[in-house]
């Protein structure tokens, strides 16, 4: 199984007080923690930023990562040079603040050779949570500034597509400032100003019971806009379009405990205590059966295997998103089994 483009995805802190309705994570948050970086951590997340097999590091969490931006710019730091990173938020701090946080930021980057995307949440259920909001003031930012390291996208939900138009639209028309936006895909917009482009990326909702309406993307839907995105079919792992093959996708928790995205029923080790290195990695994929065969096989083929049993497909109805899903029933031995069956 060769697996190239990886993506390690750390969540830095399981902190928030943002409160939006549909968080998966809202169980963490009231005794949650932030990610501390040992020197056995630092000198793992070393090693694993600087391969050339990595194609981006994003940085989030089971919180809203601006509770710990200390560990954040440490960890661009471990940088050699050439990485493209990713730091997805909602933006929530004072509008000085985070102009300050993306001063820094550039700086870091631009000093150690690499490119960092600000990716900022614009659903309603964020937007509706945030004070001091942080979208028309941020364009307006790049617009003025350029950052040279920095670029900057949004990303939202599909059942919120109009309203993120909407609102984007809105308030950069509040600062006279003329846009447009053009539908790329399903799941994708641009937002362009004068020659400037900034992405728009849509997920399917995790989830989805507090949802009085059904006009939201089902995971049939989901699948089937992402194959046709990548020309190819949906597998687990880091998603490189056809002909490249995919990665591995790794995420570190704030424990720093380490998973395969999606499969958290199994632990690999802990950034802290062990050795982890992507050879490492690459071995425990091909040494164990359920991730071999998520990484290998058709996601909706997969699904098949089990469609016989109402209460499988319940729970994947209720889940809604592949990587869910994956928790959901990896909590049922016999779906497992059947699942990686030959």
């Amino acid at each position: 199984m060769k697996l190239t483009g990886h993506l390690l995805y750390l969540d830095i802190t399981q902190i928030c007080g943002i409160g939006c309705a549909f968080c998966m994570y809202a169980d963490k948050h009231k005794n949650g923690k932030n990610m501390e970086l040992t020197d056995n951590a630092k000198n793992n997340l070393r090693v694993l930023i600087n391969s050339p097999d990595v194609k981006r590091i994003s940085i989030s969490g089971e919180g809203e990562p601006l509770n710990n931006v200390s560990v954040f710019h440490e960890i661009l730091k471990l940088s050699e040079g050439g990485k493209s990173f990713e730091f997805i938020t909602s933006g929530f701090f004072p509008h000085k603040l985070l102009e300050e946080f993306y001063i820094k930021t550039n700086d870091i980057v631009k000093n150690n050779g690499d490119t960092c995307n600000i990716r900022l949440s614009s659903d309603y259920y964020h937007i509706e949570k945030i004070v001091h909001k942080p979208h028309a003031f941020s364009l307006e930012y790049w617009l003025k500034n350029n950052p040279s390291n920095l670029t900057l996208s949004f990303r939202s939900i599909d059942i919120d597509r109009g309203f993120t138009r909407g609102y984007l639209l809105d308030g950069l028309k509040n600062l006279s400032i003329k846009s447009e936006i053009k539908e790329q895909g399903i799941l994708e917009d641009q937002l362009i100003i004068d020659n400037k482009y900034f992405g728009i990326d849509y997920k399917n909702l995790v989830k989805p019971t507090h949802v009085a309406t059904s006009e939201y993307l089902n995971i049939y839907g989901y699948i089937d806009a992402i194959e046709e995105k990548t020309g190819k079919k949906f597998t687990l792992g880091s998603i490189n379009k056809y002909p490249l093959n995919n990665g591995m996708d790794i995420t570190v928790k704030p424990s720093g405990d380490v998973h395969f995205y999606g499969i958290e029923n199994i632990e690999i080790g802990n950034i802290n205590h062990d050795i982890i290195s992507w050879k490492h990695l690459q071995k425990f994929a091909d040494d164990t059966p359920l991730i071999k065969t998520l990484y290998t096989m058709p996601f909706l083929d997969l699904i098949e295997k089990i469609k016989d049993n109402d209460f499988a497909m319940k729970l994947i109805e209720q889940a809604n998103n592949p990587y869910w899903v994956v928790k959901e029933i990896a909590q049922h031995d016999d779906f497992i089994e059947r699942m990686i069956a030959s």
